[in-house]
């Protein structure tokens, strides 16, 4: 279980491994709720594609929370419309998961993802001070 203490944060020990930290996505059901997490970096990926896959304005209380990515999908087909999303992914993880840093970000946007308003989004990321990069691939859809 990942315990945050202030600003810093307590690695996973063999002491919580039993504990759940979160819900996984897609919600998919367990044993007797949602599948759980137990690790800090499952967690994170699924911070990661809750944020990036919510659009701007969905959550009722936090009407600033999401990406703002699916609305991306309907802009002109451009050649700067990559570094557009790269930069909403960055922007995004920066405000909400400050933990959270992006290494690299590999877009596909086919001609067949694009006219069905799809793209697929690979991001290698650091946790905190981490030197192990994880990896989550997804997909954006309009």
């Amino acid at each position: 279980m990942a315990v945050e203490l202030g600003r810093r944060i307590v690695k996973d020990t063999k002491e919580f491994a039993n504990y759940a930290i979160g819900i996984t996505l897609p919600l998919q059901f367990g044993e007797n709720t949602f599948e759980q997490s137990f690790l800090t970096k499952e967690q994170v990926k699924s911070n990661i594609k809750n944020l990036l896959l919510t659009k701007r304005g969905e959550r009722i209380i936090q009407p600033e929370f999401g990406s703002g990515l699916q609305a991306l999908l309907f802009e002109p087909n451009v050649d700067d419309l990559e570094g557009r999303i790269e930069d909403t992914i960055n922007e995004s993880l920066e405000q909400w998961l400050p933990y959270v840093t992006a290494e690299e970000i590999d877009i596909e946007s086919t001609n067949d993802l694009r006219d069905n308003n799809k793209i697929n989004v690979s991001i290698k990321f650091r946790i905190g001070e981490d030197i192990n990069l994880e990896t989550l691939t997804f997909t954006v859809q309009g």
